[in-house]
């Protein structure tokens, strides 16, 4: 049985749900399914059950819950009178094909959440095709960056950023279009060479500094932002230079997220190709410097970082390690067939734009990039997860072409980074059966 408790402040139907001081206690929603994991095969019939519970106080209110069939079409629907209902079953779920079911609860003034079940996941492929030219159009854009745009690289002191542990670095390398890729370098005080771990931020305004979950003793560290301007030296100069950019950006190209733009124009245009080709040459220039140990580079990211982790092991090819968390950027085109997409980024183009940007987007899809990995790789996606949709990771890793892959998926985690302890497989020293 599989277990998922949650703990909501809300207003529902005129009561006050999850008030602090004088008024009532949160309500808990706890959601059992009756297989392991909430994991089934297909033509299984699920049953969940949803509890409510406010801890002394009676629970009060209504709330509309359905299922869908992972996207729009939905197969079971109800409005819940919790006080006579605090707990109800959902019967009779099951799918005829490898994807998920969702479960959605909303009330009024409570923030909506969803959960999944899913139904063969290990059958989940992907829908978006894979171009037959794939792998020789981005090996081809690797030499022609080389042959066409020299590195450049600029690496200066940051000694306001050390650690007793590490001297730090504020670094760029040229890419297409004059652009650069802007990072931070921690290289180990003592004797080297040193392991790497590289790391790509999430989505937002980039690092201005390096993560502490990314810095460890004995180890470098290769962070990259992805939006071509020059680090801030706080936090607050970092927030005010991306949002700068990002207004700048969004007005020049049109779109609301420099993640949509490019797609209707060409493979070289979506705003990532250019980060991703810059990263990748980064690690070129890395592997030659003589505190690092080019054989035990590990990769570590979530989310953008998760999708860029997907790119740059099979971009770069020599990693020794990748985790990957709940990536972005896999399944793009899965709604073309009733399926929801691993991100919206094509889903959400204008209009007159998707057309030609469905035509691009396989070239850009994280599952295409999967097919060309050989490292040793982790995974990592929460089943409610609605920001990188848990149904595209899933995609993506069973797209893998490394023997040595494993997956998690975390019953009832959204959109976080828990690496359901594959940091330690990943810091395991050579030849640890850790």
């Amino acid at each position: 049985m599989r277990t998922r408790e949650m703990r909501l402040g809300c207003v529902v139907a005129g009561c006050v749900f999850g008030a602090t001081g004088l008024f009532a206690e949160p309500v808990r929603f706890t959601i059992h399914a009756d297989a392991s994991n909430g994991f089934y095969r297909v033509g299984n019939k699920a049953v969940v059950e949803v509890r409510a519970t406010a801890g002394k106080d009676a629970v009060k209110g209504c709330a509309e819950v359905w299922v869908d069939d992972g996207w729009t079409n939905v197969v079971w629907r109800r409005t819940v009178d919790l006080a006579n209902e605090p707990s109800f079953k959902i019967e009779g779920l099951s799918r005829s094909t490898p994807g998920s079911l969702r479960i959605h609860l909303r009330g009024d003034g409570m923030r909506s959440w969803m959960d999944r079940i899913l139904f063969d996941w290990e059958k989940i492929t992907p829908f978006t095709p894979y171009p037959a030219d794939f792998e020789e159009y981005w090996r081809g854009e690797r030499k022609r960056l080389e042959r066409e745009v020299p590195i450049a690289v600029e690496k200066a002191r940051a000694s306001d950023l050390d650690t007793p542990n590490h001297e730090m670095y504020r670094v760029s390398f040229a890419t297409f279009k004059g652009g650069r890729v802007y990072g931070l370098l921690a290289v180990p005080k003592g004797t080297g060479p040193f392991p790497f771990i590289v790391n790509v931020p999430g989505a937002g305004i980039g690092d201005w500094r390096i993560p502490t979950k990314v810095l460890r003793t004995g180890w470098g560290t290769l962070v990259m932002n992805v939006h071509g301007f020059p680090l801030g030296t706080t936090e607050a100069e970092q927030k005010a230079n991306y949002n700068a950019w990002f207004a700048e950006y969004a007005t020049k190209k049109g779109e609301p997220l420099y993640q949509y733009v490019g797609y209707s124009e060409s493979r070289e245009t979506p705003f990532y190709h250019a980060a991703m080709l810059g990263m990748a040459r980064a690690l070129d220039w890395l592997a030659t410097e003589p505190y690092a140990d080019a054989s035990r580079f590990v990769y570590y990211g979530c989310s953008q970082g998760g999708g860029f982790g997907l790119y740059l092991t099979a971009l770069y090819g020599r990693f020794a390690k990748s985790l990957i968390l709940c990536p972005n950027k896999c399944d793009m085109l899965a709604y073309r067939q009733g399926r929801e997409p691993g991100s919206f980024h094509i889903m959400n183009q204008k209009p007159e734009n998707r057309v030609k940007a469905e035509s691009i987007a396989p070239y850009h899809d994280n599952c295409n990039f999967a097919r060309m990995i050989q490292t040793p790789i982790r995974m990592v996606h929460g089943t409610a997860d609605d920001n990188c949709q848990t149904v595209g990771g899933i995609a993506a890793y069973n797209s893998i072409a490394s023997k040595d892959k494993e997956l998690r998926l975390l019953p009832g985690v959204g959109h976080d980074w828990k690496t359901a302890g594959y940091d330690t497989w990943l810091f395991a020293p050579p030849g640890s059966n850790r």
